[in-house]
């Protein structure tokens, strides 16, 4: 009697043991699910830079979450003084739903379903008035310290420094080029964001792009600044270092 009734206990124990088991399977068995997709911020920011910031967000982005999208979304900024301005987010999808970063404000959410052919002038106001309740929020909170105006005018050095920190963060094979107008020579990085396009960035006036089926840089680069106002007299690549210094040695 007395050894069928500790078989019974034991049974019991074993079917609660069970019981309790199961849950803590089930969540092992679930990873939790983060609530906003990551910001990934930039350890390195340019005057300008938004658009380089979203291309290096979304290449980072796509390779840690493939099965999300993404794409850079150009939308109209304006400030208290009624000063509009350009300005490039990365749109991505996360779980289903449309989240958007900024280079540096992070991610926000649009509160609504992903969709991969969405009507751009609609997703670009919604994004603007999400963009700016977010800023505001952020710089309220003191999450995000006021943004310094991009400058006006900058160094030789501090020009080229720019340039080259550009040129670093693309996620596309890109060359310095000097433009050469009268007495100064002013730097631009150039890449091909994909085999139709290309792109040309200078600090004071950001990344321009265009269509374009020319294949010679130098070219495009020449025409590129004649539009910013550069009057390029001529075009020269920037060696890399390592060629830059194999020349160097056998002269």
């Amino acid at each position: 009697m007395h050894s069928s009734r500790l078989l019974q206990n034991s049974l019991a124990s074993l079917a609660l043991a069970l019981v309790l088991a199961a849950p803590a399977r089930a969540l092992e068995a679930s990873p939790a699910v983060e609530s906003a997709p990551p910001a990934l911020p930039d350890s390195l920011h340019v005057p300008n830079g938004c658009h380089l910031s979203t291309l290096a967000y979304l290449t980072r982005f796509l390779a840690q979450y493939p099965q999300e999208a993404g794409e850079a979304l150009v939308i109209e900024m304006h400030n208290d003084a009624g000063v509009r301005w350009n300005h490039t987010i990365a749109v991505i999808s996360w779980h289903g739903q449309t989240w958007c970063r900024d280079e540096y404000f992070g991610v926000f959410a649009l509160d609504c379903r992903y969709s991969q052919k969405p009507v751009a002038s609609r997703l670009a106001l919604k994004a603007e008035a999400a963009l700016s309740r977010h800023s505001r929020s952020q710089l309220r909170s003191g999450a995000v310290s006021p943004l310094t105006p991009p400058p006006t005018d900058l160094s030789a050095q501090q020009r080229a420094a720019d340039v080259e920190t550009a040129a670093s963060k693309v996620p596309f094979p890109a060359t310095v080029f000097w433009v050469k107008s009268g007495q100064h020579e002013v730097p631009v990085a150039f890449f091909r964001p994909n085999s139709s396009q290309i792109a040309v960035y200078e600090p004071l006036h950001g990344t321009c792009l265009a269509e374009c089926a020319c294949r010679d840089d130098a070219k495009v680069v020449s025409l590129v600044a004649a539009r910013l106002g550069l009057r390029p007299d001529s075009v020269r690549a920037e060696l890399p270092a390592a060629h830059a210094v194999l020349v160097a040695a056998a002269r």
